[in-house]
């Protein structure tokens, strides 16, 4: 593959970052904050390398290192971190680690400041983590990755930044400009289907009040998904476009509701050479009702990309419950040469006096290098307390992503149950065992096993 290796780099730019804005925050009085944290750990897995067949047992060491820095006031916001574990075996002839090295890299630092009439936000992160401990990661910059479903050896890298521009926002003419950058590289790895990619989107909206509840816009967008497959002999870059007008309003019985109608255009390059290309009329339209205790509310949309048009038609209810809240949604998604699929989403929270609980379901389509993916996601956390220095927690997740028209793909399941106990009045404990389990499409299914004893501390200090 054709990897690039911007870890130093972006790593220097966001402490660069930091060292720019962090005095002058300081100096705004904002009660600049920082935290060092600190942990020590043990695991012991039976299958570390979550082979089909396991190849042995290990004992892993790690330590966890990371410092935070953050500050808020009225107007501005702040937050660096930057983290890295130290893992290794005392034992150089372990079937999955070789001597002690430094993984899970991550850095990341956010801005963002309010004013008047205008608001500016700023973002940028970078990770490198091992394959086979990235196995929780399902969402993507808040999108499910069907990539993320795919164990292998080697590494993945990450990167990216977005930043949001906004002006006008309480005048009769305002204009919104969003933009954002990712690149996933993969290393060391066999999986044909990891591939390594480049995404660019802007979208572009300009709103024009005619009254004090109604306004109308423009909005324009640009994608661009560049990807290079594992032999580097192929390069193919997927482009969308949109242009379009559109209409907001909000009634003083709090019904709002929204539509807009686009050209969409999409066009498909082999190293350069247009190989295919698509258009058509996008529309988009919603409406949210405010209720008692919460809301009801419909959305269709109707858009052509690189897997072709896709039509969504969805109708939800959100509750708010006494000591939660309560959000439903039952939909259709009919992908253009293959057949309509239910899409849902159910999400709960509930809070008791010493416990709660969080449940999230949902089954929606994605696009991902020109194909079109059925994406279904299950995670339940439950944590209790025992009494005033101890708890409990079990977390649940499944994950599936099944191309349209196909009717089996991969899916990973994994399941945590875990003790907390605070040692002293700075130093906690956790301990637990966590158990994986893969089906792999098309591959042999493999499953892990893990018990972990972790202790640690946070050091907090401000300036």
């Amino acid at each position: 593959m054709n990897i690039s290796r911007p870890g130093r780099l972006t790593i220097a730019t966001l402490s660069l970052t930091a060292m720019i804005l962090a005095p002058a925050l300081a100096q705004d009085g904002s009660g600049l904050r920082g935290v060092l944290s600190f942990s020590q750990g043990v695991e012991y897995s039976d299958n570390p390398t979550l082979a089909a067949i396991s190849p042995g047992s290990e004992f892993l060491s790690v330590t966890g290192l990371g410092f935070s820095l953050s500050s808020e006031t009225r107007t501005e916001s702040f937050s660096l971190s930057i983290g890295t574990s130290l893992e290794g075996n005392f034992d150089s002839s372990s079937v999955a680690t070789d001597g002690f090295e430094f993984t899970d890299n991550e850095a990341a630092v956010s801005y963002s400041r309010e004013g008047a009439n205008s608001n500016l936000s700023f973002s940028a992160r970078y990770r490198e983590t091992d394959i086979l401990d990235d196995i929780f990661g399902f969402f993507v910059d808040g999108e499910f990755d069907p990539d993320a479903l795919i164990i292998d050896g080697g590494t993945r890298e990450s990167y990216g930044v977005s930043g949001r521009f906004e002006t006008g926002v309480e005048g009769p003419i305002g204009f919104e400009l969003r933009a954002r950058h990712n690149v996933t590289n993969y290393t060391g790895t066999t999986d044909l289907d990891l591939e390594d990619n480049d995404r660019t989107s802007v979208d572009a909206t300009a709103r024009f009040r005619v009254n004090p509840t109604l306004a109308a816009r423009v909005i324009a967008g640009y994608y661009r998904s560049d990807t290079e497959d594992p032999l580097s002999t192929l390069i193919t870059s997927y482009r969308d476009t949109y242009v379009g007008v559109g209409v907001e309003s909000e009634t003083a019985g709090g019904l709002t509701y929204s539509g807009d109608i686009t050209y969409d255009q999409t066009e498909t390059f082999e190293s350069g050479a247009l190989a295919s290309d698509d258009s058509g009329v996008g529309i988009t339209v919603g409406a949210s009702q405010e209720l008692v205790n919460g809301s009801i509310g419909v959305d269709l949309g109707s858009h052509i990309d690189e897997s072709g048009r896709r039509t969504t038609a969805s109708v939800n209810r959100s509750f708010d419950l006494q000591n939660g809240a309560l959000f439903l949604s039952l939909g259709v998604a009919d992908q253009e040469g293959e057949d309509t699929e239910l899409t849902t989403r159910v999400s709960y929270t509930r809070e008791y006096s010493d416990s709660v609980l969080r449940a999230d379901v949902s089954q929606s389509p994605s696009t991902s290098s020109g194909d079109a993916f059925l994406n279904t996601s299950i995670r339940l956390n439950y944590m209790q307390e025992i009494n005033a220095f101890s708890s409990w927690d079990a977390g649940f997740s499944y994950g599936s992503a099944n191309e349209f028209g196909e009717p089996d793909g991969d899916t990973r399941t994994s399941a945590t149950v875990a003790y907390n106990r605070d040692l002293t009045e700075d130093w906690n404990l956790r301990a637990g065992v966590e158990v994986i389990h893969i089906d792999d499409d098309g591959g042999a299914n493999r499953s892990s096993n893990t018990v972990f004893v972790n202790v640690g501390r946070d050091f907090s200090f401000g300036f």
